[in-house]
């Protein structure tokens, strides 16, 4: 109403007309000129990225510009980010030792990973004792499900492990080049290439998510793309992808409590049009970068965001100008 808006307004003014006894405002956020929602956008002169490049995507940041353009703009561009935590730290050394595992450098033996693990666990930082020695039960038995994961007879041979790629691709009207790391790449006995990514995150996605995973979907269009082209398994040829999964080292298949849940993503198939489904989402997500659309997207990737308190998407970060 008009008479609360005027009375708001007044108290406004005189708060900001409050001055310590050096001559500076008490309350300085009390007046307009504080207000950056009222400011009008500016533009720094210089783009996010250079349009006359392709634009480089990996498979996680595919993933987040998708789910939230802002959030990977402050956290991949910004740096705006909170501090790794210990849980990347565990997610890093349990990666380390799959590494090691498969290419051969550690015997696959759980006395001789959980030594190799013990050497470094001191190293991680955790809030209390007891959660270092909770995690690292759970480090043994995300372990543990690796092995029987990886001695378990899948009619495939490690082709390579953390293997690095990038391969420029087109996307639409945008050239990109995707890149990243493969945490394992191998063989089957039909020749096809299947890439597998350790997890170790507490939640797995549902099947529907699967379908549409865009890090796994990147991995795949990489290997149709030429990423495994000099790998001495495929004989220096081009293999055909097989598919793409997700080994989820902290869940269990639900038949089998010492196997790790396993989700797989097919081969993208063609559509009408000859294209695939990854491939206007690379052009969708170049598009918004080279545009600069960085809004903010909600779902449940909001409960783990750092920017919550700053997001005009989210009750606690929302600003409303009238």
């Amino acid at each position: 109403p008009p008479v609360l808006r005027r009375a708001a307004a007044r108290r406004l003014a005189a708060l900001a007309d409050l001055r310590d006894d050096d001559g500076h405002p008490l309350v300085p956020a009390a007046h307009p000129d504080r207000w950056w929602g009222l400011v009008e956008p500016t533009d720094p002169g210089v783009p996010v990225r250079d349009p006359g490049t392709p634009v480089k995507l990996s498979g996680s940041s595919v993933s987040k510009v998708r789910d939230c353009a802002l959030n990977w703009f402050l956290g991949s561009e910004v740096h705006a980010d909170s501090p790794r935590s210990a849980a990347l730290g565990f997610g890093n050394v349990v990666h380390a030792l799959a590494d090691e595992v498969g290419t051969g450098a550690t015997p696959a033996e759980l006395p001789v990973l959980m030594d190799r693990l013990d050497r470094v666990w001191d190293a991680l930082a955790f809030d209390a004792p007891w959660q270092s020695a909770q995690q690292k039960d759970e480090a043994r038995t995300a372990l543990e499900r690796l092995l029987s994961w990886h001695t378990h007879e899948r009619h495939r041979v490690v082709a390579a492990t953390e293997h690095a790629f990038e391969v420029e691709l087109t996307a639409g009207e945008y050239q990109v080049v995707v890149r990243g790391s493969m945490d394992r790449v191998e063989r089957g006995d039909d020749g096809l290439a299947y890439v597998v990514d350790f997890k170790t995150g507490r939640k797995a996605p549902t099947k529907a998510e699967i379908e549409q995973h865009p890090q796994l979907a990147v991995y795949q269009v990489a290997v149709t793309g030429g990423a495994l082209d000099e790998l001495p398994e495929f004989e220096g040829g081009r293999p055909g992808a097989g598919g793409a999964e997700l080994v989820q080292l902290r869940t269990s298949e639900k038949d089998d409590p010492a196997q790790p849940l396993v989700q797989t993503q097919p081969p993208p198939q063609a559509e009408a049009d000859g294209g695939t489904w990854v491939g206007g989402l690379l052009a969708d997500v170049a598009g918004r970068i080279l545009g600069e659309r960085f809004t903010p997207s909600t779902g449940s990737h909001c409960d783990r965001c750092d920017f919550r308190k700053c997001c005009s998407a989210r009750p606690e970060g929302r600003m409303t100008v009238e």
